[in-house]
């Protein structure tokens, strides 16, 4: 049940917007519990780096201690010159989405919506 419920989810944020590049549901190690990259698209990085880049991006946002000056954290958005890379929390685990450059950060909210 568990699995069909990510896959449907997987499939919802790529039919959201053409832009989104990769979607997975990871555990707080980084290790992909579902989800990949678009199909047709190629990954920016070497594949043998995905999953330390992965644990990069969910390590920067396990920063718990910064709760306790600015409230919970909802979610992180990173923008780099060739990607834009978005992580949700969804309980013990994120959701972590990235997109083309040109994906527009006002549709940040309704993909959260969408997540979580």
């Amino acid at each position: 049940m568990e699995l069909v419920r990510l896959v449907r989810l997987y499939n919802r944020i790529m039919k959201f917007n053409k832009l989104v590049r990769f979607a997975a549901l990871v555990d707080g190690n980084g290790r992909i519990l579902e989800g990949g990259m678009r199909e047709g698209v190629e990954p920016i990085e070497p594949l043998e780096k995905t999953p330390q880049l992965i644990a990069k991006l969910v390590s920067d946002v396990k920063a718990e201690d910064l709760a306790d000056f600015f409230g919970k954290p909802e979610y992180s958005i990173l923008v780099h010159e060739e990607i834009i890379a978005v992580i949700f929390r969804t309980g013990k685990k994120f959701a972590l989405i990235t997109a083309d450059r040109k994906f527009p950060l006002a549709k940040v909210a309704k993909l959260r919506d969408l997540v979580t």
